[in-house]
């Protein structure tokens, strides 16, 4: 997505550029897409696909048993993880999502907005079922660090919360 944005900023600025295409990586997505360009992405109405689902989820590092417990949740065209905004400050952020074959992928930027941290997630919703990955990226003016996590859940018994007034 990053260079769709490039190529369209070029071709307004009357510009030349020579594209070159490749799979992005999660390092080209956590720095790709400021959050007040994928506000303005979210759906008009502020209402999304998966919207009003909630799960009540388990995390940890990619590979190993799941360590933390937490509810993520779509709602007014946004996406939240409870346990990120507790701890890390991320406020909910807008969704992009595509249908599949028996479910809907969705991918999420996140950005703190006190520290240079981002996560990118991505994910499935099969059913009752989300599960994914999680890029949490730590920016530092002398290294980058990053960590991939593993998500899983099922549908919640709980209601969602309203998230444009948080």
């Amino acid at each position: 997505m990053k260079w769709i944005f490039a190529l369209i900023g070029c071709l307004m600025l009357g510009g030349v550029t020579t594209l070159i295409l490749k799979e992005p990586s999660d390092a080209d997505h956590a720095a790709a897409t400021p959050r007040a360009m994928l506000m303005a992405l979210r759906d008009p109405s502020g209402t999304g696909p998966l919207d009003g689902l909630r799960f009540d989820t388990v995390m940890g590092l990619q590979g190993k048993p799941p360590e933390l417990e937490d509810y993520v949740q779509f709602s007014d065209g946004l996406f939240m993880s409870r346990e990120c905004t507790d701890r890390c400050n991320y406020p909910p952020s807008a969704y992009l999502v595509r249908e599949v074959e028996g479910g809907t992928d969705f991918i999420v930027e996140a950005y703190c907005p006190t520290k240079t941290t981002t996560m990118v997630w991505r994910g499935t919703v099969r059913d009752d079922a989300v599960y994914g990955t999680v890029t949490w990226t730590v920016s530092r003016w002398y290294w980058d660090t990053q960590q991939v996590l593993e998500f899983k859940g099922s549908l919640s018994d709980q209601p969602v919360e309203v998230l444009t007034n948080l």
